[in-house]
């Protein structure tokens, strides 16, 4: 008994030094994180003069044989002449640029036409400063507010001394100017093209500012590695530290709880794992929920969106005939695993095609696996080839999908989920069907 108290005590002491060297490791890792987030924060600037090659900017005429031009009809009275300018954005430092801008300014009369991909933001200065914010290459003329001149096809947006232009990058997800990684990770660059027009055909643009922030991870620099070895450690040192804590003390009264804890945790396994298909019986009741939504938002009848609710809640029930081990596998599917799980569309349909009461159950059944551009299974339809009900049950499917979490990836987000429907809208999915999910995805979250 003493010894058992004497090793108590040094259990505890072990465990409170532990404990004192977490809290010294976590007040130290929120001061790194300060510091961090100080470095991230920080406004940064070039110029054309600057001579960082941190993050470096250079406007330049393209140089391509087509890439200037001349223009007769846009005055009765001169000639103006186009070039294209291209900016080179190098992000040469070792960190994410997260965003920037480029402001240009202006030095003598010339006029803006297009510049791609992100938008311009137009000062003028006549009686009073005009500011606007275009797409240059998609705008409509009678939203415009500042001077401009309309020649054919062209816009024709005029500056002079003393104006200026700042270009912000595209931001949508396809882009390669935002957010920009590092040379050493990857190409670290992008272009952007500017169309000027003047009367001499050259435009200096070499007075430029450029406004930038980078990025820079926790675990990035020596100290942060150094918390990225520290933390997983301690938490083994608790980990093998609570496990012979465990073994030590562990005797008579708490051994006792310790292993009914242990005897129901397993019990609890077995149930679970008897209970194969609870996992699809939630999966189809939402996805159930969601097929009757968007079938209602179509403007179905009540009779066809309750047909449409119970067809989705049996969609799966082919999976009977799945083995448990690959419906619960964590890694890739064999393609023999493939072709088993395939079959629970054809199998499901075989045991639904006898009932009456639901109509097109089995349809459902057999065709929510198929792709609107033919490449599904099992059959290959495509199109309207596929029965309505199991187009809207696939949008709602992989909806549900999306929205859980998974052994080998995370739920995805909101945004993540408007892309990915998208993106597959006219591929895997009706994209009349994906308009209507979508329009009604907020209504759905809540």
């Amino acid at each position: 008994m003493d010894r058992l108290v004497k090793m108590q005590g040094l259990v505890r002491r072990i465990f409170a030094i532990l404990a004192t060297i977490l809290v010294g490791i976590f007040i130290g890792f929120i001061f790194h994180m300060i510091q961090v987030n100080k470095f991230n924060n920080l406004d940064r600037e070039i110029t054309a003069d600057s001579v960082t090659m941190e993050v470096t900017a250079d406007i330049h005429p393209r140089g391509l044989i087509t890439d200037s031009w001349e223009k007769n009809d846009a005055f009765p009275d001169k000639v103006i002449n186009a070039k294209i300018y291209e900016a080179t954005i190098t992000n040469n430092s070792k960190c994410v640029m997260t965003d920037w801008s480029l402001r240009i300014n202006i030095h003598e009369d010339c006029y803006v036409n297009n510049a791609w991909n992100g938008v311009v933001e137009i000062h003028q200065f006549t009686d009073k400063e005009r500011v606007q914010t275009l797409d240059l290459r998609n705008y409509n003329a009678e939203d415009i507010i500042l001077d401009y001149y309309l020649a054919g096809q062209d816009l024709l947006i005029p500056l002079k001394n003393g104006d200026y232009i700042v270009y912000y990058p595209d931001t949508s997800s396809s882009s390669s100017e935002v957010p920009l990684k590092s040379t050493a990770e990857y190409s670290g660059q992008t272009n952007i093209g500017i169309i000027m027009y003047s009367l001499s055909g050259n435009v200096d643009l070499s007075d430029f500012t450029m406004q930038y922030h980078i990025h820079k991870s926790y675990f990035a620099d020596l100290t942060g590695k150094i918390y990225l070895v520290l933390l997983p450690t301690w938490l083994l040192i608790m980990l093998v530290g609570g496990l012979i804590a465990w073994i030590i003390l562990g005797f008579e009264g708490q051994l006792i709880v310790q292993r009914q804890m242990l005897d129901d945790t397993f019990n609890l396994c077995a149930v679970v794992a008897d209970a194969k298909d609870y996992y699809h019986r939630e999966h189809s009741k939402n996805v159930a929920k969601y097929s009757r939504f968007i079938a209602e938002h179509m403007g179905m009848d009540k009779s066809d969106c309750d047909a449409i609710y119970y067809s989705a809640l049996l969609h799966n029930i082919g999976n009977y005939s799945v083995p448990e081990s690959i419906l619960g596998k964590a890694t890739q599917l064999t393609d023999e695993e493939k072709k088993i799980v395939r079959m629970h569309t054809v199998k499901g349909a075989y045991l639904l095609e006898t009932i009456n009461s639901i109509p097109h159950a089995a349809e459902a059944a057999m065709f929510h696996h198929e792709r609107y551009d033919g490449t599904g299974y099992p059959v290959g339809k495509k199109g309207d080839e596929i029965p309505l009900i199991a187009r809207i049950i696939a949008v709602a499917d992989a909806y549900d999908n999306m929205n859980r979490e998974k052994l080998y990836r995370k739920k995805f987000t909101k945004s993540e989920i408007i892309e990915e429907f998208k993106n597959n809208a006219g591929t895997q999915f009706d994209p009349m069907i994906v308009d209507v999910f979508l329009s009604i995805i907020n209504e759905i979250e809540e």
